[in-house]
């Protein structure tokens, strides 16, 4: 029998994938809403963000290591989750990536003892690019054996667009990908898509997603932001703004659904807002989740077991995606 669209579904997978969640605030501290949704869900994996490095690879710099303040539940695996700025691997020297490798490994090394886990994976986040994927690659051969030693393997985040142009800017030399399955609407002062999740973008970028070489996690969107603008470009975004509080600051007005301008000039959160400067809200909801892990699923390849990862976790995101909510997810993979 002749299947609509040409193509058969994706058979599904007979192991559960793990649940995670992305940890990426400088102080881990788990509250107790926290810990209630990791145990409803039965999350059993937590990407912590360890650290950035930015500046050239020569002179790059480990900065804002994240602070264990507190106990974490003995059923989480614990995976670092260093991220790179795009500056790192630009104009890198020979046998810069290398050394870089080094400093940065032994960072992990010393902040997991600090922490007490021993991971078993290292994830790097960097968007990589055309011109700068020789230096990253490198940069990643080094790290793997490196992590080798001590029985860890590697891991890369993967964008949309890194899937679709691989020729161009290649497959990162790890065990593993995971797949950030947002951020993939044009960053800009319009009133258009939201910027985190464009469904139609999305589907664009999905056809050369089964055949990827790597097998590849996935991580959904939970959080939300508010894009800061002048004029037509976008200042900067107001990751510390909850754009669901816009509409009870008097001096903002309305100018139509989740935009507002700044009738005075004057600060919010420590971000300076002149008089006219608009805000733009960009709110992931649970149906938002929904439909991006409805969309993804079909596409992927079989690998199990999959990690399924939500970014990120914290009381606000938490507000808006309940665990009963979140638990539709999983079974989709």
């Amino acid at each position: 029998m002749a299947l609509v669209g040409g193509c058969a579904p994706r058979p599904r997978p007979t192991v559960e994938p793990h649940r995670a969640f992305y940890y990426w605030r400088t102080t881990l501290r788990l509250s107790a809403a926290e810990r209630t949704a990791l145990e409803q869900l039965r999350v059993d994996r937590l990407f912590v963000r360890f650290f950035d490095v930015e500046g050239p690879s020569d002179a790059a710099r480990i900065v804002a290591p994240v602070d264990v303040a507190g106990p974490l539940p003995a059923t989480l695996e614990v995976v670092p989750v260093v991220y790179l700025r795009a500056e790192v691997f630009r104009d890198a020297r020979p046998g810069g990536p290398d050394v870089l490798a080094g400093k940065v490994w032994a960072a992990v090394e010393s902040l997991a003892r600090r922490a007490g886990v021993k991971p078993r994976e290292l994830q790097l986040d960097c968007d990589w690019t055309d011109t700068t994927r020789a230096a990253y690659f490198a940069f990643l051969e080094r790290l793997q054996v490196l992590a080798a030693t001590t029985g860890a393997s590697t891991s890369a985040t993967i964008r949309l667009h890194q899937i679709k142009y691989r020729e161009r800017t290649g497959v990162p030399p790890v065990a593993r990908g995971m797949l950030m399955f947002y951020n993939m609407g044009a960053l800009d002062a319009g009133a258009g898509a939201s910027s985190i999740f464009d469904a139609g973008r999305a589907a664009a970028y999905l056809a050369r997603l089964p055949e990827y070489p790597l097998p590849l996690d996935a991580a959904l969107p939970l959080f939300s932001w508010t894009r800061h603008l002048r004029g037509d470009r976008v200042v900067g975004l107001m990751q510390d703004t909850d754009p669901s509080e816009l509409a009870g600051i008097d001096w903002l007005r309305p100018l139509g659904p989740g935009r507002f301008e700044a009738a005075r000039t004057t600060f919010l959160h420590g971000e300076l807002l002149r008089e006219g400067d608009v805000l733009a809200a960009d709110e992931t909801d649970a149906a938002v989740t929904l439909a991006a892990a409805r969309l993804l699923a079909p596409a992927l390849a079989a690998a199990a077991p999959r990690t399924i990862a939500l970014f990120e976790l914290s009381e606000r995101t938490l507000k808006r995606h309940e665990p009963a909510t979140l638990q539709q997810l999983f079974p989709l993979f």
